[in-house]
């Protein structure tokens, strides 16, 4: 994303999914999952642990999220982020991007919009600048179709702005992002 931050993790897509989670995620924050498989129920389950207050709306597995069971959720609550797999792994299903993307811009403080392409990436358009993601992270072993261990990883600079303004350490030290630009701002890496 233009102004933000994109580079390789070492690890799996499921270390996209942490490092996501754990940058972005401070105990209270208000998190909405849209769950319609597997990965979907695990992007809960890394929020929970965190201690954020989650949230979920919930679609039968093997069909696409419905935007308006979403615009209903956000019409309840307003949320820090808003996750969502792009490609359902468990079920190859597609979800519209896109259009939570603009459903997220019509609110009056827009979350971020965390999203999953582990199994999109490289078999599926993926545009984070049009659809406004502001955390996006794949895997090489699925549809890029390279040997496995390597998570891209995307940040937008509103991402990175409320990681630089996280009350606590990030709980991870492996995954926090915030070393790495503090390191790059300060001119380090050569």
């Amino acid at each position: 994303p233009e102004g933000g931050l994109t580079m390789p993790l070492s690890g799996t897509g499921s270390s996209g999914m942490e490092a996501a989670f754990v940058n972005l995620v401070e105990p209270g924050d208000r998190v909405l999952v849209l769950i319609n498989g597997v990965f979907g129920m695990r992007m809960q389950d890394v929020a929970t642990r965190l201690r954020a207050e989650v949230d979920t709306v919930e679609f039968d597995w093997g069909t696409p999220v419905e935007i308006e069971g979403v615009r209903e959720q956000l019409r309840k609550q307003d949320y820090d982020i808003v996750a969502v797999v792009h490609a359902e792994t468990s079920t190859g299903v597609g979800n519209p991007a896109a259009e939570i993307g603009a459903l997220l811009d019509e609110l009056p403080r827009r979350p971020l919009l965390l999203l999953d392409c582990v199994t999109s990436l490289g078999g599926m358009p993926v545009d984070l600048a049009s659809w406004r993601v502001d955390v996006a992270y794949s895997g090489t072993q699925k549809c890029l179709s390279c040997p496995p261990g390597l998570a891209p990883f995307a940040l937008s600079e509103r991402a990175i702005g409320r990681i630089k303004d996280r009350k606590e350490k990030v709980p991870n030290w492996y995954l926090d992002v915030s070393m790495l630009v503090n390191y790059w701002e300060a001119g380090g890496g050569g």
